[in-house]
């Protein structure tokens, strides 16, 4: 009976705190969804539900990021520890690829990273490809766990990794 009281008295608060705009004890910013379960300032995961790579970007976009490219081996790196040390306890959602910004929907085989336009120089395909040719996989997606690279279908649905976008970028 006392957790059922306890979690009556819990209710009550968030319900108090979450009353229509405009009535007492709310404010606008009360309550703010966000998409991401883990970020740390730079990136994001988005695990709140599977989407296509059309509906992540537009995700990220929103929010104020955009899907992560991984240009360099150093950025690699990096997306590979953000995973690991902030989403260790998201890896059981982890374990098919996330979506990134990388493409060859424009050109056939010429794959680039649609958050900044530019062609890869750096590649981590599956196996030391260079990618899996097919007609109709041109999304590009990361394994979290080995930081493999794989193209996929764009309407399949994953998870997914973005990064703040930079205005401003050499």
């Amino acid at each position: 009976m006392r957790s059922l009281s306890l979690i009556c008295l819990f209710f009550g608060l968030v319900w108090a705190q979450t009353t229509p705009s405009g009535e007492e004890g709310s404010t606008e910013s009360d309550i703010a969804f966000s998409p991401f379960i883990v970020t740390d300032g730079k990136y994001a995961l988005g695990t709140f539900a599977k989407v296509n790579w059309y509906q992540a970007q537009a995700t990220c976009a929103s929010y104020g990021y955009t899907l992560v490219s991984i240009t360099t081996e150093s950025d690699q790196r990096a997306v590979r520890n953000f995973l690991y040390t902030r989403g260790n306890a998201q890896l059981p959602l982890l374990d098919a690829p996330l979506w990134t910004s990388g493409t060859d929907l424009a050109n056939a085989d010429t794959w680039i990273w649609f958050s900044n336009g530019r062609t890869f120089t750096y590649r981590n395909f599956q196996n030391g490809l260079s990618y899996y040719p097919s007609s109709s996989r041109n999304c590009l997606a990361v394994y979290a766990i080995t930081g493999a690279w794989v193209n996929e279908e764009c309407s399949e649905q994953r998870y997914f990794v973005c990064e703040k976008r930079c205005l401003f970028e050499d």
